[in-house]
């Protein structure tokens, strides 16, 4: 047989279920809220470029979920069997230009602008091999392709 609770006992066991009630729904809100904050977290998003060194085909793969999901898309989208990956990145861009004396070069950068300027200054100016039917003179590389990933800045 239980002895019925004073008014001061019932309170005062009252008030700690009322406690322990509110402390648990603030702790789950609190979960909820770092849940919520990570699910509206940008992922991480890669791309990659690949490049056949025979035919001089470039292909860029970029959104996907990882470094070698996209290297695979890269190197399936350049079609050669001599492809090869030249540049990986995340959550940016990639950019591959191409000097008069037919070198390569690549970078990547967080805007797509950065990664082109990058590129064709890493070649510098560049003659065209002999005999070029056009002028022999140095020019600056061009680029030939550049991507960014879906959520590069």
């Amino acid at each position: 047989m239980s002895l019925p609770l004073s008014s001061s006992e019932a309170r005062s066991g009252g008030l700690r279920r009322i406690a322990a009630v509110g402390f648990t729904a603030v702790s789950v809100a609190g979960i909820n809220v770092a849940l919520a904050g990570a699910a509206h977290a940008s992922a991480n998003e890669y791309g990659a470029f690949s490049l056949s060194s025979n035919t001089g085909v470039v292909a860029y793969a970029v959104g996907y979920p990882d470094y070698p999901s996209a290297i695979q898309a890269a190197n399936a989208k350049c079609g050669r069997a001599d492809c090869h990956n030249i540049i990986q990145f995340a959550n940016a861009c990639g950019a591959v230009a191409q000097g008069a004396d037919g070198r390569y070069a690549w970078k990547w950068a967080p805007s797509k602008t950065e990664a082109e300027q990058s590129s064709i200054q890493a070649l510098g100016m560049s003659a065209p091999p002999f005999p070029d039917l056009g002028s022999a003179s140095p020019r600056a590389a061009h680029v030939v392709l550049s991507a960014c990933t879906p959520n590069a800045q």
